[in-house]
Order: structure tokens, then sequence, then C-alpha cells
């Protein structure tokens, strides 16, 4: 890169991590807040909060990257811009290559980074979060029982000790399972005590019974026992599917997964779907730069037809992120969708590469750019009569005063 292409590179890509930074902070906070109940109530040290936003900054940094290089590119060239900048380049001969190229090489590096980080990191550090939040709720469990109160496991679960007795045993056991839609379960019984097996803790109730109520049709069993052990893994965590999930395991599994796992028999299209999305989610850094650098590149002196032209280039890249969403999600059912989902970054690229290279610029439609611009008139003025009449307001009562 040349002088102009570095000092270019440079700004963008200085508010771009900036920006990366930010939104991946306040969008990782979003995603702590909804394990804090379990967290909490189970006890857990602030260093596990620490661990838990740690292992969720690859998954946040994959989503919100395209649009942080979006807005980093956007607001550079604007600032360039507005302090001609870009008129003196053009004005000096230079072509939309010296824009185009330090933000093409930056979110090159963010692609590479996003593939890196989906490919590899990511699975890992879901493990980490699925290992943290199940240690968790069975400390919550082994809260419930050991302190004598009623608690909330999860949604649908709960717990309930009716007293301690000397020794470890318990008394007045009760549990309500209804996180299955189809089958409500009730466990009640006389006594009980946690003894281990292994690495497993278990819950062994005597003198019981257990009440199965199938919701569609209303009917109710019972079974009576004398003794019935409850392994607590089962009621550490709502998912309580027999393996990991599509998003928990390495790319090497997806691409050839075991034909006993649970995913594989039951939901093979959630494999299928978590494949493309770590095949394709790595296209929309470079994509988002090149809609950046076209909507944003030229030097313009018309202010309401700059404001337009980032307003377009915002629209387009969400129209472009849902949809990607869209396709990802249904690409394991659809072998359209899964063709869609590597079209749309990749015909994004390739449009927004040939019209770079042309030199064609978008410019908003004269009658739109008329109205748009007697709408902000209109709103400007709106805002001054406000203004006015809040002036009289006050002066009418300071009067009166």
């Amino acid at each position: 890169m040349n002088l102009i292409e570095r000092y270019i590179f440079r700004r963008a890509a200085r508010l771009t991590f900036i920006t990366l930074a930010a939104t991946t902070v306040v969008v990782m906070i979003t995603q702590v807040l909804i394990y804090v109940n379990v967290l909490t109530d189970s006890g857990q040290a602030i260093s596990t909060f620490l661990h838990l936003a740690v292992m969720l900054v690859p998954a946040m940094a994959v989503v919100v990257a395209p649009f942080a290089l979006l807005i980093g590119a956007s607001q550079t060239l604007s600032a360039m811009n507005a302090d001609s900048e870009l008129a003196v380049i053009e004005g000096a001969g230079g072509s939309h290559k010296l824009t185009a190229k330090p933000i093409l090489i930056l979110g090159m590096i963010l692609t590479l980074a996003t593939l890196g980080i989906a490919l590899f990191v990511e699975p890992w550090t879901n493990r980490q979060i699925r290992t943290i939040v199940s240690e968790a709720g069975a400390d919550l469990v082994r809260l419930a029982v050991q302190s004598g109160s009623f608690k909330r496991l999860d949604d649908g679960l709960y717990i309930q000790i009716a007293e301690q007795h000397p020794g470890g045993a318990f008394g007045g056991i009760f549990i309500a399972d209804a996180r299955d839609d189809k089958t409500e379960l009730i466990y009640y019984a006389k006594r009980g005590v946690i003894l281990p097996q292994g690495e497993r803790e278990l819950l062994v109730m005597s003198e019981g019974e257990i009440q199965r109520r199938t919701v569609a049709t209303g009917d109710v069993s019972i079974i009576q026992f004398a003794s019935y052990a409850i392994d607590f893994s089962q009621f550490s965590s709502a998912d309580s599917t027999p393996a990991l999930r599509p998003k928990d395991q390495p790319i090497s599994f997806l691409l050839n997964p075991d034909p006993n796992d649970f995913f594989a028999k039951q939901r093979p299209e959630q494999l299928r779907s978590e494949l493309h999305r770590r095949l394709s989610e790595w296209l929309f850094p470079v994509a988002f730069g090149l809609i950046a650098t076209y909507f944003a590149g030229g030097a313009r002196s018309n202010r309401q037809e700059r404001l337009w032209s980032l307003a377009a280039a915002a629209t387009l890249a969400l129209c472009m992120r849902g949809l990607g969403f869209f396709f990802m999600n249904a690409s394991g059912n659809s072998h359209t969708m899964m063709v869609l989902t590597y079209a749309l970054p990749l015909g994004t690229i390739a449009i927004f590469l040939i019209l770079l290279a042309s030199g064609r610029q978008l410019r908003i439609p004269a009658w739109l750019d008329r109205r748009g611009s007697a709408l902000l008139a209109w709103s400007e003025r709106q805002r001054l009569a406000l203004q006015l009449r809040m002036a009289g307001y006050r002066q009418r009562a300071g009067g009166g005063a």
C-alpha cells in the first residue's frame, strides 16, 4: 500500500475495531443476562461470570464484525469527504482503487479472523459455556436440596425439600418437571439421600410415587416405588438431549457426523444448517466493506445526497444480513436455501467489485432528493416552531410569577 492507502487503512481500522469492541461488549452483556439467574442462584463466584463473559466474546464478534467494518469504513470516508480529502485525491487523478483497496484489505483481515473463529474458536467456547451452565445448574440442585427450601431450577422444573435430617438425609421431597411439552412428571418421596456414584451424584428417594400426566389427553398414571434414584445431570440444563448441540461440535464432526449421534439421527437438518453457517458467515465482512466503499467512497459536495447514500448502505446491509440469517436457518431443509446462503454474500461481493471497477456511482433520483429535502426542511420548521412555543410558555410562566 502507498502512503494514502496506509492513511485510509489506519483510520478505518481504528474506527472499525473501536466499534467492534463496543458493540461486542454491549451484545455480550445482553447474553450474560440470560444466564444470570442460574449463576446467582447457584452461588457462583464473580470469576465464573467473567469466564462466561469471555467465552461469549467469539460468537458475538462473528455477528457484529461486518457491521463494525461498515460503520468504521463509512465514518472514515465520510470524514475524509467532509474535510475535502476525497476531493483532493480525485482532483490529483486518484481512482476509486485508492479508497477501495485499504477497505478491502481490512475486510479480508476481518474475514480471515471470522473464519478462524467460526471454524475453531466458537465451537470450543460454546462447549465451555455449556460446561459452565451445567455445573451452575448442578450446584443449584445441590443448593436446593441442602438448603431445605423451594427452588426453581429451570423453566418448568421445581424442587422442594421439607426438612433435612441429621446425617444428611432429607424428608418430604417434591419435584415437579414440566419441561416436556407432552408429559408432566411429579415426584414425591418421604425420604431421600444424596449418594455419589463415580463422577455422578444420585438423589435416592424412598417410599414415594411418580405421577405422569399426558398433556394432550390429560391421562394420569401413578407409579409407587420403594426406592428410586434420579441423576442430578438431567436437571443441570433445560436441554436434556443426550448429545452436544450442533453449534458445540467441531467442524470435523459437522463434515462427517457420527451416525449414532442424537442430532445425526433425529435432527440432521440442524447439523447441515450449522455447517453452512460456519462456511458462509465469514464472507460478510468483505461484502459489507465493499458496500461501504461504494456508497461512501466518492467525493460529493451535496450533503443531502451523501446522507441518502449512507442510509441506502445501512439499509442494504441490514436487509442482506436478515436474509443471510433466514437462508442459513433454512439451509438444512432446502437445497435452494443452501445455494442462496452462499450466493447472497458472493453475489454481493461480485456486484460491488464490478461497480467499483467500472467507476459507476449510484445517484439518488432527483425527485427522491427533493422530497427528502422537503421532509427534512419541514421537520426543521416544526422543531423551531416547538422551541418558540416552549419559549413563549416559559416567558408567560415567568411573568405570571
